[in-house]
């Protein structure tokens, strides 16, 4: 049994136990309405639980509790000995169903149909059903326990003693080594010194996993929820991670598995579209969803990432009004982001319908509940139409992490390593400072990206971001990128972090404080605070707020989004994001290859296939990725899905392979990045030559024969050649005029090389602009045809 499903039994087992007897306690008094939410949460949590591990028939047992127990909150049913009598039998069935999974044993014989009926208002006398429940359970407790690891439980109490102790031990061992190098060379000292840093190491490291664990021990059941529920809801997901090197302390983890999940489910259910309305709106049919992990000082900041519909201001706050948390005359003056906070109030759920997945009024209320029981804090941002992002911030009580020791006007001060991106030094040839305002940016490998002085982000003097300061790249959670400008740079070390008096932590600006090996005390910054102060962190797609608008045009043009993938023929590929419409998983049936002609049915659609080659398919089922140029559709079968990723635009030439775009660099392995343009070019339906529209091409030029001309051909126009005499579209690049005959004899489309230059005239195009590309060709067609 793996760790996940071993913790899974060891919770439920705990809440179980817990809920018997406060069933028993709120039967003797049901009036009381903590009890009554407490018990109502905790049944809710064991079906989340049921539902993340794929236990349908505990998630349907639970779900069936929770909902009498929500008819009681409601007002609607009066809780009576029968009604509990009936909760905890359910109870019981649970218990013994988690018994039977922790021992690998088969679940209980069904049944689980009448201990639901017996919830009913009308159900008959259920004293013998919670009899015989009870009496199995009885049973159950007798017989031999699972030949499972042996485990203990320990209070959290204890174990934050020991990690402290060892905590204070690696500083004295810091210390002791620094007195050692300043004493000279004591070779009687040396050998012993050695040993006791290794033992002292191997203790940290065992007191250090009783508490620590990292953060893909979360993530690994996550892909399949999404999976399961996008599934259900006839919608097409992605998930993407981020962070999952992070670790995180074990209670803390069991603390926000329940929260992470309702934002999942609640992602899926409400902010990512149908796959219909998403194409309506112009976007992709797959969903995607992001979630990160970084680690900053004594704290944990996950940012959660949907790219649906994005939050209904109008709809919560009419849904809140109904429910009495506000007055219209209140919503009337509320703001939107306090309007969005109120999805966290109790009972408020804007579901119309209610199902195992969303609609009970609960939910957002105890994810707030339970980021705040452990001290941690949880924000909504949203944009209407692009989507929403979740921070929630986690504490840590007391961490040994790596940090980076930087400093500034003769101070010293952390970064934690995992924010850490890159180190220059700013008087390098390849960085340049420049002002836009009063905002400070750096150009570094080609990107634009805003800079901090450490002086100015502490109040240590004034000072614009210059060539004689050294630049530490960071990268945030939400992905922006940051250079922030110290001093000196310093060592790369573990240290022990520990919270800071509550009215430092106000300031913002540090996270915790640590010791150095000399003893001197150091701060620890909280780069995510900095980073939003500063105002770099400002909407769901968290952009640097500084950059105007032709510079964050030429910084997103420079980069573009691929999805990797596995290719039949074992090999890993790419291909742009863009062109990936949605994902299709076929019968081998459908799938037609005959004398080099490929073609696949996919939704009653005859659809050319590609990426089949002389691979043999084998398996029943195909995973095709349907590609699309906005005209024509396309199917790309693949082995395996891979991720995606943002890249550079500059990519390595594939030479000899007109397939192949160019060469990426994606975890230090070349991957081929499949040419879209030629794809299409090469798998339209062919038009006679008399038939297409001729467009006059650039002669010469390397960009326009692998970029330009392909995609031209796609549009469906002929390539005038010398011989032709004339064409009806004539593209230009800019500064390199075309001739006069050819001027007068078609349309002109003119290419520029900066977005800026481009303007609004349809006719004067970005040499990226991919769709403004073809919407002129589409007009100049038009134009022609009229």
């Amino acid at each position: 049994m793996d760790d996940l499903l071993a913790d899974f039994v060891a919770e439920t087992r705990e809440m179980l136990e817990a809920i018997e007897g406060e069933l028993v306690a709120w039967e003797s008094e049901p009036s009381d309405r903590a009890r009554l939410d407490a018990i109502f949460r905790f049944v809710h949590t064991v079906k989340g639980n049921c539902g993340f591990f794929d236990f349908p028939r505990l998630e349907k047992l639970s779900h069936s509790a929770e909902g009498a127990l929500a008819e009681v909150r409601a007002g609607r049913r009066h809780p009576d000995s029968r009604l509990v009598s009936a909760v905890l039998a359910i109870i019981d069935r649970i218990m013994q169903m988690t018994n039977a999974i922790e021992a690998g044993e088969e679940m209980p014989a069904q049944g689980d149909e009448f201990l639901i009926a017996a919830l009913e208002p009308d159900a008959s006398d259920v004293g013998e059903i919670a009899a015989m429940q009870s009496g199995e359970s009885a049973a159950k407790s007798n017989e031999a326990g699972p030949s499972a690891p042996r485990t203990i439980r320990l209070p959290v109490e204890l174990l934050d003693r020991v990690m402290s102790g060892v905590s204070d031990m690696v500083l004295a061992r810091n210390d002791l080594a620094r007195r050692l190098r300043e004493s000279g060379a004591e070779p009687t000292l040396d050998g012993p010194f050695e040993r006791l840093s290794g033992i002292l190491g191997d203790v940290r490291e065992a007191v250090t996993k009783m508490r620590m664990q990292r953060i893909e021990h979360l993530y690994n059941a996550l892909p399949r929820l999404v999976r399961d529920l996008s599934a259900d809801l006839g919608k097409q997901v992605m998930v993407d991670f981020e962070g999952g090197a992070v670790e995180l302390d074990r209670e803390m983890i069991e603390m926000i598995r329940d929260p992470i999940v309702h934002l999942i489910r609640n992602a899926v259910d409400h902010g990512i579209e149908a796959p219909a309305v998403r194409r309506a709106a112009g976007k992709r049919e797959i969903g995607m969803l992001t979630i990160a992990a970084r680690q900053s000082g004594n704290r944990i900041s996950i940012v959660i990432t949907d790219d649906g519909g994005g939050l209904s201001t109008a709809k919560i706050g009419a849904k809140a009004v109904s429910n009495g948390l506000i007055t219209q005359s209140e919503l009337d003056v509320m703001p939107d982001s306090a309007i969005s906070d109120l999805i966290f109030e109790a009972g408020l759920s804007t579901a119309d319908e209610v199902s195992a997945i969303s609609g009970r009024g609960v939910g957002m209320d105890v994810v707030r509940a339970n980021i705040e029981k452990i001290g941690g804090t949880i924000s909504v941002s949203s944009n209407p139409g692009e989507g929403t992002m979740f921070f929630l911030q986690i504490p840590l009580t007391l961490s040994i992490i790596s940090a980076l020791t930087v400093s500034v006007q003769g101070q010293r001060f952390a970064i934690p390593q995992s924010f850490v991106e890159e180190i220059a030094h700013g008087a390098s040839a390849n960085i340049e400072f420049s002002q836009v305002g009063d905002s400070d940016l750096v150009t570094f490998r080609g990107k634009r990206i805003p800079c901090l002085s450490l002086d100015n982000v502490l109040e240590l003097g004034q000072r614009r971001a210059a060539r004689d300061q050294r630049l530490v790249l960071l990268r945030l959670g939400s992905g922006g990128l940051f250079a922030l400008g110290v001093d000196r740079i310093h060592d790369q070390e573990d240290l022990v972090i520990k919270p800071l008096a509550p009215a430092v932590m106000q300031t913002g600006a540090y996270a915790g404080t640590t010791l150095l090996d000399d003893g001197s005390p150091v701060l620890m910054l909280d780069i995510a605070t900095i980073a939003q102060q500063a105002g770099l962190i400002t909407d769901s797609r968290a952009r640097p707020a500084q950059a105007s608008a032709p510079v964050k045009a030429a910084a997103e043009a420079e980069r573009r989004s691929i999805m990797t993938f596995v290719a039949l023929d074992g090999r890993k590929r790419a291909i742009d994001l863009g062109l990936v419409s949605r994902i299709d998983l076929v019968d081998a049936s459908a799938i037609d290859i005959d004398a080099g002609r490929s073609q696949v049915v996919v939704d009653d659609r005859i659809m050319k296939l590609v990426g089949v080659g002389c691979a043999q398919i084998t398996d029943e089922k195909v995973k095709l990725l349907r590609l699309s140029d906005s005209e024509t559709d396309i199917a790309y079968a693949v082995a395996e899905l891979g991720e995606s990723i943002d890249i550079s635009t500059d990519l390595a030439p594939a030479e000899g392979d007109e397939t192949i775009e160019g060469v990426a660099l994606i975890d230090g392995q070349p991957v081929p990045v499949v040419d879209g343009f030629r794809l299409f070019s090469g798998n339209q339906h062919q038009q006679s030559r008399d038939s297409r529209p001729l467009c006059r091409l650039p002669e010469g030029d390397e960009w326009v024969e692998r970029m330009l001309k392909p995609m031209v051909s796609a549009a469906g126009y002929a390539i005038a050649t010398g011989e032709d005499e004339t064409a009806d579209v004539v593209i230009a690049l800019e500064g390199t005029p075309p001739d006069v005959a050819d001027l007068k004899a078609g349309r002109l489309i003119t290419i520029h090389a900066d977005p800026a230059k481009a303007g609004n005239d349809k006719h004067e195009v970005y040499r990226y602009d991919r769709d403004g590309l073809i919407e002129a060709l589409r007009s100049a067609r038009l134009g022609k045809a009229s």
